[in-house]
């Protein structure tokens, strides 16, 4: 029995939503990834890192967002 509470999308409005819903997950993916990267440009210029340990802090960064990715989906 179908929930009346739940209302039935016709095609152009189902499409319409699920657009609506990418570009919200999308702004929000930005607005994460953007404070990532600001808070480790303030680390990098407040703390002098070199070249060479701006790239292993991105790095390490990198891994630990791909962990966090893997183990939301295990």
């Amino acid at each position: 029995m179908p929930n009346k509470s739940m209302q039935s999308l016709s095609g152009e409005a189902l499409l319409a939503a699920l657009n609506q819903a990418k570009e919200e997950a999308k702004n929000g993916l930005c607005d994460v990834f953007h404070s990532k990267l600001d808070r480790l440009a303030s680390h990098i210029r407040n703390n002098h890192l070199s070249g060479a340990e701006a790239a292993e802090l991105l790095d390490q960064e990198a891994t630990k967002m791909l962990n966090e990715k893997n183990e939301a989906y295990t």
